[in-house]
């Protein structure tokens, strides 16, 4: 029997990208559309098959490799906004990375460095990348995911080493192999050489540790450089929001203030202990929608989570069990209700996306 808010929780296998499958079958067309620093394994989800048409679509994906992520294709640019996230593995060292990546950005293509979690905001129709995988510290690898304002993945590439029949190739291939390409992609008529030049500080903004906004350990600020977020985080404990024993080891949280004023605000957290995640907040309510995915930190498996998610949902209470790499979607004006994680085999990373600067939420106690 179907039941009423099922809908609402999308296992993450359901944007599976098959890389291994790419990168097997040899041929210059997928090496261009995947160069060496790209994914090991990354799922990618979308506002148009998967969110119910909501303007977002993200991913998760582990990495390892050297290297360009698209040989030959970048520059690009998107008609949405979007943020990349780099973070580490070690859920006990919210600021290791395990890497140093190199970012081009704007039409002068000025190069960043970073080798700490970062965030890096693309502001709509932005010309950026390439995007290289210097040099690999950890054994792990590193996490990676996006977050972008659009409900269709939608890509112009600008490089001179990818052309309109490469992609029409590409396209083929993969629907000879069963696989979905998630991106709607083009090819721009004015096309530009790869030229990187030394950065003016001009793009240095749109660069942000990842422990920029609130910094939280064990449900406590350990460091805040947004009043905008702290000032947030004490209205949600004037309401009685108190965390509890299932809540974060260590979290970041974003605002729009944050990222270069985008009309978004995410967390990144690591957790390992069973619990409610706050105590006090009954059924919740948000003013606009948001998506918390709970991802695994095994880069051998993107399919294990490690730890089993009970929430309820909707005036029913409709209960459900998450133990697998899901996303849980949280429309405007459907009640919420406390997450419990009701056992850890292995810590695991959770992240919450909302599509507005400051998020807005009404909460009653009672929990009605």
């Amino acid at each position: 029997m179907k039941r009423k808010y099922e809908h609402l929780i999308k296992p993450l296998s359901a944007g599976r990208i098959e890389m291994e499958s790419i990168k097997t079958t040899g041929t210059t067309e997928t090496a261009a559309f995947n160069g060496p620093g790209n994914a090991d394994k990354i799922v990618w989800l979308n506002g148009r098959d998967h969110l119910g048409g909501l303007e977002l679509n993200f991913s998760w994906g582990f990495y390892s490799g050297l290297g360009d992520w698209h040989t030959g294709q970048d520059p690009h640019v998107h008609p949405y906004a979007e943020c990349l996230v780099f973070v580490g593995l070690d859920s006990a060292k919210m600021n290791y990375l395990g890497a140093e990546i190199e970012v081009y950005l704007g039409k002068e293509q000025e190069v960043y460095t970073f080798d700490e979690p970062t965030v890096v905001v693309i502001p709509a129709g932005m010309p950026h990348c390439p995007l290289i995988t210097k040099r690999m510290f950890s054994p792990k690898g590193y996490g990676f995911f996006l977050l972008c304002l659009g409900a269709t993945p939608t890509t112009t590439w600008m490089g001179e080493g990818i052309s309109e029949e490469t992609l029409k190739q590409m396209a083929e291939m993969a629907e000879k192999q069963g696989i979905k390409l998630p991106m709607k992609s083009t090819v721009s008529k004015k096309r530009v050489a790869k030229n990187p030049t030394p950065p003016t500080g001009k793009y240095a903004h749109l660069l942000r540790p990842i422990r920029s906004g609130v910094f939280m350990e064990r449900g406590s600020i350990a460091k805040e450089l947004s009043q905008t977020c702290a000032a947030h985080y004490d209205e949600m404990k004037k309401r009685g929001e108190i965390p509890g024993p299932g809540y974060a080891d260590h979290l970041s949280w974003m605002f729009g203030s944050d990222l270069d004023n985008l009309n978004m605000n995410f967390n990144w957290g690591y957790f390992s202990q069973p619990g409610v995640w706050h105590r006090g907040m009954g059924a919740v309510l948000s003013a606009s929608p948001e998506v918390t995915l709970f991802a695994g930190l095994d880069p051998k498996d993107i399919d294990y989570l490690g730890a089993s998610i009970e929430v309820e949902i909707g005036e029913e209470k409709e209960r459900y069990i998450i133990e697998r790499p899901s996303a849980l979607i949280r429309p405007t004006g459907v009640p919420f209700y406390p997450v419990v994680t009701r056992w850890v085999d292995r810590p695991f990373a959770a992240y919450t996306v909302g599509l507005v600067g400051k998020p807005e939420i009404k909460f009653n106690p009672g929990g009605k």
